[in-house]
């Protein structure tokens, strides 16, 4: 019975050996050692770590436009047409905790634009009917793009009814654009800072 295990053994080929290699050994020196950072483990890291506060900018910031948006503003906004701008203010203040961004006058001393923000949100507020707002007083979403002009190209050949672009007087060039749905965009490509009169 032992010869059994010995025949067995002879008929198998041999395993092969795993052959090493041997890392070349890198050596430092003053000019081409880098500072070795300190690390912390992960969580003690995470566990350490300080939130950030930031600040949001406001549009009167002088700051260059990236891809056609204002200045302190988020890509897409909603554009509110209400009865009373002040009397929303207050609304989205006390109920939802919002904040004053940009308040402008009118000449009546009642409000004709607001911005208010929540996070990174901006809600604009203009009166009902106001004609010099960019959709005649309506309500929209405003949506900054980086060509307002190409891009009013594309959505008349996907088939949305567009205005023509028009330059605002607050720096923005805008188009109003009516989807399928019937929603209503104020496509805008920021432009420059100009005073708000």
């Amino acid at each position: 019975m032992s010869a059994l295990p010995t025949m067995l053994s002879l008929s198998m080929p041999p395993r092969p050996r795993p052959t090493r290699t041997r890392k070349a050994r890198v050596t430092r020196t003053a000019k081409t050692a880098k500072p070795r950072a300190k690390t912390q483990p992960r969580a003690t890291r995470a566990k350490h770590a300080r939130p950030v506060a930031r600040k949001t900018p406001t549009r009167t910031v002088a700051v260059a436009a990236q891809g056609g948006v204002a200045p302190g503003m988020p890509a897409v906004n909603v554009y509110l047409a209400v009865a009373n701008v002040a009397a929303s203010m207050t609304f989205l203040e006390t109920a939802f905790g919002f904040t004053r961004g940009v308040v402008l006058p009118a000449a009546d001393q009642q409000l004709r634009y607001a911005e208010m923000r929540h996070g990174n949100s901006v809600v604009m507020l203009i009166p009902k009917d106001d004609e010099t707002t960019a959709t005649g007083g309506a309500a929209a979403l405003y949506a900054y793009v980086d060509d307002v002009d190409r891009r009013l190209t594309q959505v008349r050949e996907a088939g949305a009814g567009a205005s023509e672009p028009v330059d605002k007087p607050w720096g923005d060039r805008t188009a109003v654009v009516t989807d399928p749905d019937g929603y209503r965009w104020v496509l805008a490509t920021f432009k420059k800072l100009a005073p708000f009169a």
